[in-house]
């Protein structure tokens, strides 16, 4: 009885192991960067861009995942204010991974490049730029 018990509890913790090596291997993969890189130039954080900015991303963050993993936005304010985004997911990751980095590359870029009227962050698993000028794909 008591082996028994003991297989058990051996059984359980090694599978709880397995199972969080697994979440901390795909965590770690999925938080590679690769490379980044932002603008010279900077904007008036109370400005219009700064608006135009905001909606952008989290227009980015939010869609992108619901989208096919590859999304383009651009703010819909005056022209003197204009920001341009996209992102986009590598069509092998889960549509959770896919939220997860978008996530995590608006977050690199509002830290990274805080101020900076364009940026570009690329992770293992997916990418996300702003500009203040329109490119396309």
């Amino acid at each position: 009885m008591a082996s028994y018990f003991r297989t058990r509890i051996l059984t359980t913790f090694l599978i709880g192991i397995l199972g969080f090596s697994c979440f901390v291997r795909s965590e770690l993969k999925l938080s590679k960067l690769l490379n980044h890189i932002c603008n010279g130039d900077v904007y008036d954080k109370n400005g219009p861009f700064a608006d135009s900015l905001y909606y952008v991303l989290v227009g980015l963050e939010n869609e992108t995942p619901r989208q096919g993993y590859d999304y383009y936005i651009t703010s819909p304010y005056p022209n003197d204010a204009l920001a341009y985004g996209h992102a986009s997911c590598t069509s092998t990751v889960t549509f959770s991974d896919c939220d997860i980095c978008v996530k995590l590359a608006r977050s690199f870029l509002m830290t990274t490049c805080d101020g900076r009227i364009g940026g570009q962050v690329e992770f293992v698993e997916c990418s996300m730029r702003y500009e203040q000028y329109s490119f396309s794909k």
